[in-house]
């Protein structure tokens, strides 16, 4: 029985780690057919990493969009 209390408390704490699954995944699309793809704990900075993928892929001058995010 004591050996199993160790062994429960630490499936509580990995329990409690963030995983890729609570992660935003975004992606950004331009006309010309480039893309970007980003994704973060942070809506905001996985939205900057796929704009930022997607004006790699694409010639200066084009605009890139936000396609979507999604938890």
């Amino acid at each position: 029985m004591l050996k199993i209390v160790p062994i429960l408390a630490a499936a509580a704490l990995l329990a409690l780690i963030p995983s890729d699954a609570s992660a935003w995944s975004c992606r950004a699309a331009s006309a010309t057919g480039g893309w970007g793809v980003g994704a973060s704990p942070n809506r905001n900075v996985a939205n900057q990493i796929a704009l930022r993928e997607c004006a790699i892929h694409t010639p200066r001058g084009v605009v890139c969009w936000t396609s979507y995010c999604r938890p």
